[in-house]
């Protein structure tokens, strides 16, 4: 996440996933009405002297599952390979309750009372939902809480910890749409959206940026209607002579895009998206998502096979999500949980035996390099429920055939990094911030 406020900086699928809730939300689903109360109590809720009891809250049911459930598999894996190891201060991490808030905003809040006031958690790790509601409860309860960032609202609470940081912003990734556009030589580019704030927001700052930079934009398109018939934009595109297509729709659009773009002739055209970095829907669409690109906040999951033995923090994940979770090993929502779950266990062991929920958010909030066991760049959780430090990195993925592949890195240093809030030049990218994985 960059400074700003948008929806960017949690894994692959944030972009999916709030798009998605935003569509939700324009269909009828109701925001919480309910404030929140205090709920403060023990200390140390959920702790024994064997072991800690945390709770998970995400949309495991609906439509939108796929988007947000993984997580608690991510953070299941990551405690069983822990307890394994004998926990952590000689307590194991227990997940021991697990709820699902259907992917409404009110549920949401009761299901969090629920944990914090009557199943009496230690915290939340393992947090997904389209609308999280109980935010401002989990805040004024003190509970510390982990997870998945679809909403700007993790900031900037001390005691929420989204995953690569709690603040969202669009505008962070405008350097990275020029840069793709240089690399893949594009000559005539489009940018299309859906008519939500998500999606539109995003690609109204590609846009901005890919002109200032000097990149011809043959066509644009920021509003279109989630659903709609996309005929007409491929039509306008193929008169624009469009090399390279800047997307900021969810994957069902991207495909409707390219499939049509084949049936009009158009071959060979690069595109960038901001969803579909997924196994599973590569193996379903690969013949449609050819030449095209993804921005990764993490080790790309490809990077294991291509530099064995340089990334030991994703060939643990690798092993321990193969072991305990293998359904799930290369979903990126997992990996949130995962993330989560590392936070979460280096606070614990950080702040000692003698445990309470305030000494286990004090004490993350004095890590000032967490990477996730070398999963990611650097997050100061000094600063990052407020602000993003910089440079904003990413690395890249693009499908070759019928798998994903590590791009524009330079040997085992993966990122791509543009510094924040003043001029960046795209043909020289900045080195990522000491400690990164690989560099």
């Amino acid at each position: 996440m960059k400074t700003g406020a948008f929806t960017r900086r949690s894994g692959g699928r944030w972009f999916g996933s709030a798009l998605v809730g935003a569509l939700v939300l324009l269909a009828g689903c109701s925001n919480a009405s309910n404030g929140p109360s205090s709920s403060k109590g023990s200390a140390a809720p959920g702790v024994t002297a064997a072991q800690i009891n945390v709770g998970a809250l995400a949309t495991l049911s609906t439509g939108i599952a796929a988007d947000f459930a993984p997580i608690v598999p991510g953070v299941q894996a990551y405690f069983d390979m822990v307890n394994a190891r004998g926990g952590v201060n000689g307590r194991r991490l227990v997940l021991s309750h697990v709820l699902d808030d259907g992917g409404n905003p009110t549920t949401d809040l009761d299901l969090a009372r629920t944990l914090v006031q009557q199943d009496h958690v230690f915290a939340i790790v393992g947090v997904a939902t389209a609308f999280f509601g109980a935010a401002p409860f989990l805040v004024q309860s003190g509970t510390p809480t982990f997870g998945y960032a679809t909403e700007n609202n993790w900031t900037p609470a001390p005691n929420l910890f989204a995953a690569y940081g709690s603040v969202l912003a669009y505008s962070s990734t405008n350097a990275d749409f020029v840069y793709v556009a240089k690399k893949v030589r594009a000559t005539s580019a489009a940018v299309i959206a859906y008519d939500v704030p998500q999606s539109a927001d995003e690609c109204q700052g590609a846009l901005a940026a890919l002109q200032t930079h000097g990149v011809h934009v043959g066509y644009s398109d920021l509003a279109v209607p989630y659903g709609t018939d996309l005929s007409s934009d491929v039509v306008h595109m193929k008169q624009a002579g469009v090399d390279f297509v800047a997307s900021c729709m969810d994957v069902p659009g991207n495909i409707n895009l390219s499939r049509l773009m084949q049936q009009n002739s158009m071959v060979g055209v690069r595109q960038l998206w901001l969803d579909g970095y997924d196994e599973s829907t590569l193996r379903q669409y690969s013949a449609l998502m050819q030449n095209t690109y993804f921005l990764v906040q993490h080790v790309p999951f490809q990077a294991a096979r291509r530099f064995p033995g340089a990334f030991p923090g994703l060939a643990r994940y690798v092993a321990a999500m193969n072991t305990y979770e293998p359904g799930y090993t290369f979903n990126e929502v997992a990996m949130e949980g995962w993330l989560s779950a590392a936070l979460f266990v280096a606070g614990l062991r950080a702040a000692g035996p003698d445990l309470t929920q305030q000494k286990l958010v004090d004490a993350i909030n004095h890590l000032r390099a967490f990477t996730g066991d070398g999963l990611a760049t650097p997050v100061n959780w000094a600063t990052a429920h407020s602000t993003i430090t910089s440079p904003a990195c990413e690395s890249f993925v693009a499908v070759r055939g019928d798998t994903f592949d590590v791009v524009f890195n330079r040997g085992e240093d993966l990122w791509v990094c543009f510094p924040l809030n003043r001029p960046y030049d795209v043909a020289r990218p900045v080195p990522p911030p000491p400690g990164s994985p690989g560099s």
